[in-house]
């Protein structure tokens, strides 16, 4: 894991826009931050690798290529994938031109855009902003949320026009986020759920995610496991047993390959 930082001088008091910490991130499979009701903006830009961004209870999967934006005194998780684990370049502002933005150009509710058509926005930030801190909060952090909204707006509404998303795959994927506390389905269960072939089922599911649909149920199996960790007193065993790993030592097993870590010693760095 490794991270590099930018910092901006402290804005003026009534700024419309405070840059508060932009940098770039090259993750591994320990990367989660959480947080709930921070007064702060994230906007990201996902260089490689995919991850999970949980929002006020709604998930997606932002990979290479996508951004995604978290809105204030949200609560608010986002993880990398071990697997394929995120390079991300971001930005962490506030102040009241961004609401403003958000609604003239109706991206209320908007946190992932796939595909995102201007990637450089956030390079050339990140370059103007080492070279003129000065000028991080009058200039350059008006210029980049300009561009980066006027951005969404634009793809989200090519996307509308033209979706090419896999019936097939969404289903699927749907039907695997209700399999975490369940027994692991087998391949030729999860083509029967779409009427497809083994084969196909892992080309159509891996084109639109990343990753095939066996990887998937793993990580999201295991982001549960990281959350109950985290966040909860039960026994690693009964984690297991929960996620219906075939017994502990096969979990901690997977886990430690998978994250990096032990599941015992996950818990003491990240346990409340």
């Amino acid at each position: 894991m490794r991270e590099e930082f930018i910092f901006s001088g402290t804005p003026p008091a009534d700024s419309p826009v405070a840059i508060l910490l932009a940098g770039s991130s090259w993750c591994d499979g320990s990367y989660s931050i959480e947080r709930n009701g921070a007064d702060l903006w994230v906007a990201e830009f996902i260089e490689s690798g995919t991850g999970t961004l949980t929002v006020e209870g709604v998930t997606c999967h932002p990979s290479a290529g996508d951004i995604y934006l978290v809105p204030p005194m949200s609560h608010h998780t986002y993880t990398s994938s071990a697997v394929s684990p995120w390079v991300k370049h971001w930005i962490n502002f506030s102040g009241a031109l961004m609401p403003e933005l958000v609604r003239l150009y109706r991206l209320e509710g908007v946190c992932h855009v796939p595909n995102f058509s201007r990637p450089e926005l956030f390079k050339n930030a990140h370059h103007q902003l080492r070279l003129h801190p000065q000028e991080a909060h009058t200039r350059i952090g008006p210029e980049f949320l300009m561009g980066l909204v006027v951005t969404m707006a634009a793809d989200l509404r090519a996307a509308n026009r033209k979706s090419h998303c896999s019936p097939e795959a969404a289903a699927l994927r749907e039907w695997l986020d209700t399999q975490i506390f369940a027994p692991a389905p087998t391949l030729q269960e999860m083509a029967a759920k779409i009427s497809r072939s083994r084969g196909q089922t892992i080309r159509i599911f891996k084109s639109e995610y990343g990753e095939t649909p066996v990887q998937y149920l793993i990580e999201r199996k295991l982001e549960a496991a990281r959350m109950l960790l985290r966040g909860s007193p039960m026994a690693i065993k009964k984690i297991a047993e929960q996620l219906c790993f075939s017994d502990e030592y096969y979990f901690a097993a997977m886990f430690k390959r998978k994250t990096g870590i032990a599941p015992g010693r996950y818990r003491s760095a990240h346990g409340k």
